[in-house]
């Protein structure tokens, strides 16, 4: 089913992809701040991020609960919000309608909601603080929760990998390429499956000559944004250049990450970007490069995935191609030489 894009939510969802990138446990030094929030605040708070669909806990204190869908989340009537948001009286407020008040099994009766903001404005989820009753919030704890929320995002921005790129919030191809560098020493050392896919936007330059920079850089977010949705906490997502992503899969067989593409690829041909009054879609194609000792060097896993991704380009797009298995160690390219095919657009 093609879906509409919003311009605000994608740029939204890159920031918190730029920001959580690095999250793969938990963050000691939240805790820290949920007592103090206790302590001062409310008896239940709660640290959470929204994504497309689901509130999910980072950390909480009183309360036990670790993700809702986003439709019934109390965190998520933050995002629209540049400023805290008091509700006195849940059971009553109609902003809470529908919505889950009995996190982990507690009853809220009022909160506190304060906003997670990116210096560059989007909101990416909530400081909740909570009672189990309706009570109102004084002047000074609404102001304490504030400072309370930026200890939280600084926290947040102190774990980003050093390298991002800032668009989409995925890896930069320096650090993927390190990251696939890694991948293919431990997949070697321990004989375990990996697979890399590369994924190049069909067409792009042709959308970006003829509907300018602001669709394309939406439709790059959009793209990187579903892409960073298919993956795992272990698997990386690089930005290579242009129109190009790299996905890094470890413990994954070549089938399992066919299936991932191809839901990939569906994701992205039912995207719809309007612009004045025509509406805009993209395709993909994808080329699959799946770990084999037979290569001679992390550059070869690249370069497999590159000729994969042309062979799509060659069989007309917005399909998944797979690169063929090496029979031997082919000689090994030049440090920092990438070979490719030329003409990949």
């Amino acid at each position: 089913m093609a879906k509409d894009i919003s311009t605000g939510e994608e740029g939204r969802l890159a920031a918190l992809n730029r920001l959580t990138a690095a999250l793969v446990g938990p963050i000691d030094s939240l805790d820290h701040i949920l007592e103090l929030a206790r302590i001062s605040i409310a008896p239940m708070v709660a640290i959470s991020i929204v994504d497309r669909n689901v509130e999910i806990v980072l950390a909480a204190a009183g309360l036990t609960y670790q993700r809702i869908e986003r439709e019934r989340s109390l965190a998520a009537l933050s995002l629209d919000l540049g400023h805290p948001l008091v509700i006195e009286n849940v059971a009553a407020d109609p902003r809470c309608s529908g919505l889950e008040c009995n996190p982990g099994g507690v009853r809220v009766g009022s909160c506190l909601i304060v906003p997670l903001q990116t210096a560059d404005g989007y909101v990416v989820g909530a400081l909740m603080m909570m009672d189990d009753h309706p009570r109102s919030f004084g002047e000074r704890e609404i102001a304490l929760a504030g400072h309370l929320a930026h200890l939280v995002m600084s926290e947040l921005i102190s774990h980003q990998p050093g390298e991002l790129d800032y668009l989409t919030g995925a890896l930069t191809r320096r650090n993927f390429r390190m990251e696939v560098d890694r991948e293919y020493a431990r997949a070697l050392r321990y004989d375990r499956p990996a697979t890399l896919i590369f994924v190049d936007i069909d067409g792009f330059q042709r959308v970006n000559a003829a509907f300018g920079g602001e669709i394309a850089d939406e439709v790059l977010k959009s793209v990187a944004n579903r892409a960073a949705e298919c993956l795992r906490a272990t698997d990386r997502l690089g930005r290579l250049g242009g129109e190009e992503f790299g996905m890094l899969l470890p413990e994954t067989m070549a089938y399992e990450a066919s299936q991932c593409a191809e839901r990939l690829r569906e994701e992205i041909g039912g995207l719809r970007f309007r612009y004045s009054d025509k509406v805009i879609s993209v395709t993909a194609s994808f080329g699959i490069a799946p770990f084999d000792p037979r290569l001679g060097s992390a550059i070869q896993w690249f370069a497999q995935a590159d000729i994969a991704l042309y062979a799509s380009k060659k069989a007309g797009r917005n399909c998944v191609s797979f690169a063929a298995l090496p029979k031997s160690p082919g000689p090994t390219p030049e440090e920092g030489e990438e070979p490719r095919p030329p003409g990949i657009h």
